[in-house]
């Protein structure tokens, strides 16, 4: 039966998961593998905080959002940098194994040291490149003893033959130390301030299979409307039903504008719903509600991916021109904090595509060299940039000069044309600005 006034958002961490974790600290990579829902995060958030408050260990942490190898690269370095470790700040992308080779040596070097450091990467299911696996586990084939690596995944991405050359340098958790005993859930449970019956607690356990996520909205159930969610529900629908409905509009609207951003400030959520209130709203989230995280840097803020799937959901049923109006703000905040790859994607999404040609004409060519020249003027479709060598494109509003070899743009800059660009070039050059050459 429920006692008094419960709290759910309470991490739980049981003796059985901290043994677990313990080998973390003495191998080079650990992998986690379970499906979504499973506390992969929480876990090895807990174990990393307990590192820096007992052995004052370095901590990276890289949150992955999407399978966009630039995105994916600059947080990277901004973990990095947060760090006080400024290496990687002018490295690239490693494209080939040369470059893997190098990246490796240029880690190695950077974290080797008399600290223990952890480099955590947390939904690595979402970067969807093979070549990533297995420079992780040559990475970790080579980090030095005070480096361990973490990487968080939905998905088993380890090939066989690295298992088997990894050995003993690699830890690996899965969905069966990650989910919930009989005892550990009726713990739990009492650590919410709720008391279950034996029957309830095998009927979690039964319907559940310690699943953490399905066991905590059904708690959430209890609490609210002193039932147990059925055993057959749909995931989503338990979610929506247990988390959403009961919020007020005004939440609502805030979680489906919100659940577009991968993470957030208050200051960028103001923006982005327009809420002068979004701070008070975000308290009341974050106290009520274990699916809303206040990142370690105390300002940021992240939602579980159950809830922004969710969340995506509420917004689809906004209105179109309310879509679109949502999406222009965070292109706006984005373009204003020189995040030009977000902004360039939300401006697309709403089609506004002169605002897009404007932060591609503020970054300076930053975009044509994350993205490529030719991803970037797939996405664009438009005339006014042509590609003009394999590495290089242009704005034809800014090129001053056509010549044989080479564009002298406005700003002064030459930008080569290669010989197999030429007659394409120089044909759309004419017709652009109706001129004979």
């Amino acid at each position: 039966m429920a006692r008094n006034r419960q709290n759910l958002n309470i991490i739980y961490i049981s003796d059985r998961m901290r043994e677990t974790l313990r080998p973390i600290a003495s191998c080079a990579l650990t992998a986690v593998v379970a499906p979504m829902g499973y506390g992969k995060t929480t876990a090895i958030n807990w174990f990393l905080n307990q590192r820096k408050q007992t052995e004052n260990a370095v901590i990276l942490r890289v949150n992955i959002y999407s399978d966009n190898r630039s995105i994916f690269w600059k947080s990277v370095q901004n973990a990095f940098a947060a760090a006080g470790l400024t290496a990687l700040a002018s490295c690239e992308y490693p494209e080939d194994a040369s470059s893997a080779a190098q990246l490796m040596d240029d880690l190695c070097t950077v974290l080797a040291g008399d600290r223990p450091c952890y480099l955590f990467l947390d939904d690595f299911h979402l970067l969807k490149d093979e070549k990533a696996a297995k420079f992780l586990c040559g990475l970790a084939n080579r980090l030095p003893e005070n480096v361990h690596l973490i990487v968080a995944s939905r998905n088993n991405f380890l090939p066989k033959e690295e298992i088997l050359r990894l050995g003993h340098r690699l830890h690996r958790i899965g969905k069966e130390q990650l989910r919930l005993n009989h005892t550990e859930l009726a713990h739990y449970a009492h650590r919410c301030g709720m008391d279950l019956t034996e029957a309830q607690v095998d009927s979690l356990l039964r319907s559940c299979e310690g699943w953490f996520s399905a066991i905590y909205l059904n708690l959430h159930s209890l609490a609210e409307r002193g039932i147990l969610l059925s055993e057959d529900a749909d995931i989503y629908s338990m979610f929506a039903a247990a988390m959403l409905e009961n919020l007020p509009p005004k939440m609502q609207e805030f979680l489906a504008m919100m659940g577009l951003a991968d993470e957030f400030t208050v200051e960028m959520a103001q923006a982005v719903t327009e809420m002068p209130d979004a701070a008070e709203i975000l308290r009341t989230l974050t106290e009520q509600n274990a699916f809303v995280t206040r990142l370690p840097d105390g300002k940021t803020f992240r939602f579980h991916h159950m809830l922004k799937e969710c969340a995506e959901r509420l917004f689809a049923r906004l209105a179109p021109e309310k879509q679109d109006a949502c999406r222009k703000r965070y292109g706006a905040w984005y373009e204003a904090k020189l995040q030009y790859l977000h902004a360039l994607t939300a401006y697309e999404a709403c089609g506004d595509y002169d605002a897009a040609l404007q932060v591609i004409e503020r970054d300076a060519g930053i975009l044509l060299t994350s993205l490529g020249s030719a991803e970037l003027l797939e996405r664009l479709g438009d005339p006014a940039f042509l590609r003009c060598h394999n590495s290089f494109a242009v704005s034809l509003n800014h090129a001053a000069v056509f010549r044989r070899e080479s564009f002298l743009m406005k700003d002064g800059t030459v930008v080569p044309i290669s010989h197999g660009y030429y007659p394409a070039v120089r044909e759309q050059f004419r017709k652009y600005h109706h001129i004979v050459l």
